[in-house]
């Protein structure tokens, strides 16, 4: 890709697409826990809600929109430990270890685990799509570090700056302050 910013929404957007697709097996996977457990609508919850977020975040990347996106992948970490610990009924550690046992057990043996039981690791794939969101998104190349800086310094010089200052900001003679260099000497005369 000749623009590393389009690469970068480009897997956001993959993403989104994939979250997407989850909230459709969810949707189906959780049809009769609705019902019955509150817990089993934060996965949902979580993906209309990036999705949405997703849309309107990538039509504000530079303005803090990828930003916003990388704190919503990040609570996926929180929405796949949650989905961990609520099917393993709280007992995280010896479900997975039950789950590993399962390469010891002869093809077709159900090693008395019962059918429709909640699948252990499922709630994992949030983990693994909020930490490749956290990377897209935390991942500045160097032509959106310029174009940021850029950004950020006429923010900065329209809210309260001249003209002329304009010419000492673009020539680099400005101090923290502010202030141009020459307008320090011309107060200390």
């Amino acid at each position: 890709m000749s623009q590393p910013a389009n690469f970068s929404k480009l897997m956001v957007v993959s993403l989104l697409g994939a979250l997407s697709l989850l909230l459709v097996e969810i949707r189906f996977e959780h049809r009769e826990a609705l019902a019955e457990a509150w817990q089993s609508w934060i996965p949902l919850f979580y993906c209309g809600a990036m999705l949405a977020l997703g849309a309107a975040a990538l039509t504000r990347w530079q303005r803090g929109g990828r930003q916003v996106l990388m704190v919503g992948f990040a609570a996926a970490f929180l929405i796949g430990f949650l989905g961990l610990w609520f099917h393993s009924k709280g007992h995280p550690i010896s479900e997975v270890f039950r789950v590993l046992a399962a390469w010891t057990l002869r093809p077709g043996d159900a090693g008395g685990i019962k059918m429709g039981t909640p699948p252990v690791l499922a709630p994992l794939a949030f983990v693994g799509l909020g930490s490749m969101g956290v990377l897209v998104c935390s991942w500045c190349f160097p032509v959106e570090q310029t174009i940021q800086s850029l950004d950020s310094a006429q923010d900065t010089h329209s809210e309260g700056s001249s003209k002329p200052a304009l010419s000492t900001m673009s020539s680099g003679a400005i101090d923290r302050s502010g202030h141009s260099r020459g307008h320090q000497r011309s107060m200390k005369q």
